[in-house]
């Protein structure tokens, strides 16, 4: 199975983040929600106390299809 992509926005100004460490947060997120449901997250996942929001999938932004978890 391929991972899948995933994009990092500030939230909720939407503003494109690209460091490293946002990177690593976003693959142990990945990580920690496949031990916990069994597959991958998709669509848009808000974490408030860092206001960053990771948009796991092939979808550049969020739209009103995607799956919405906020921590």
């Amino acid at each position: 199975m391929t991972q899948p992509q995933h994009s990092i926005y500030s939230w909720p100004g939407m503003e494109p983040l690209e460091t490293l460490e946002l990177h690593v947060l976003a693959r142990a997120y990945r990580a920690a929600w496949r031990s916990i449901h069994a597959g991958d997250p998709m669509g848009w996942h808000v974490i408030d106390s860092l206001h960053v929001m990771i948009v796991f999938g092939t979808r550049p932004v969020p739209g009103p299809a995607t799956h919405f978890s906020k921590d």
